[in-house]
């Protein structure tokens, strides 16, 4: 199939290089090369992390004054010192 690619300049370079080296055609060692790097990315582990947060109610408690965020704030990172979580 054909396509066309943007190469970085010394990747181009490189992979001319390297087919001289070997004395294959540049499509060959391009074709060798991207198969070799999916193999790799396949056989690599995922680095994702899987995380779990603690959900929180969004009703306003009681006596609060939703105008006075930042004393809502305030309370909230005191209360979360309190009990271990911060």
């Amino acid at each position: 199939m054909r396509t066309t690619l943007t190469l970085d300049d010394n990747l181009l370079q490189n992979l001319k290089k390297k087919a001289v080296e070997y004395n294959i055609p540049f499509k060959t060692i391009v074709n060798q090369t991207l198969q070799r790097g999916l193999e790799v990315m396949e056989a690599a582990p995922k680095l994702e992390k899987k995380y779990k947060t603690q959900g929180r109610s969004l009703k306003a408690k009681s006596g609060y004054d939703l105008n006075k965020l930042g004393q809502i704030i305030d309370e909230m990172e005191d209360e979360a010192r309190f009990n271990g979580k911060l």
